[in-house]
């Protein structure tokens, strides 16, 4: 596995800073601004902090992974989060586990910027790809990473979330 730089603290319209328990309570809303994936991937509409606390260890238990939270540049509030990891140790990819906006801040490519920027992170560290899952039940995103330039591989059964569609996508040296 590459060793790797530090992952950047901003892009051109956001900032980027390591999730920390007091950043709860806004994630906490960012959550519940996507009701319809809170009940795909918790199976209730409306989460608790508990619910972020416990998903921000699940991320968490593995070597290098890593939860970031999503400001713009010029605003405090948190806007999103995104979590990922190094090396899967169930198939040794790196893996996009998240990437979730506050409902308000959807469709001003906030989702798109971070990507590029974890995109270019690993490509400057020398990574060849990236992995991610889709929940079948959430396969509306589907669309989004298929123009982003990611591939459908396979699909997986899990025993608490259903189907889920892996998709990968090529890092260019």
């Amino acid at each position: 596995m590459p060793s790797t730089t530090p992952f950047p603290a901003h892009s051109a319209r956001l900032v980027f800073q390591p999730v920390t328990e007091h950043d709860f309570p806004e994630l906490l809303t960012v959550y519940n601004s996507n009701p319809d994936y809170m009940e795909f991937a918790f199976g209730q509409r409306v989460v608790t902090l508990q619910t972020v606390a416990d998903d921000h260890q699940d991320n968490l238990k593995f070597a290098d992974s890593y939860s970031f939270s999503i400001r713009e540049v010029h605003g405090t509030e948190i806007i999103g989060i995104a979590q990922f990891i190094l090396c899967n140790p169930r198939d040794g990819h790196p893996w996009l586990g998240l990437i979730m906006l506050h409902s308000e801040y959807q469709s001003h490519g906030y989702a798109k910027e971070f990507l590029d920027t974890l995109l270019s992170w690993y490509q400057e560290n020398g990574y060849t790809s990236l992995h991610l899952a889709v929940l079948e039940k959430n396969k509306r995103v589907i669309p989004f990473y298929e123009k982003y330039g990611f591939v459908a591989y396979e699909e997986r059964e899990h025993e608490k979330l259903g189907l889920v569609i892996c998709m990968a996508y090529p890092i260019q040296s």
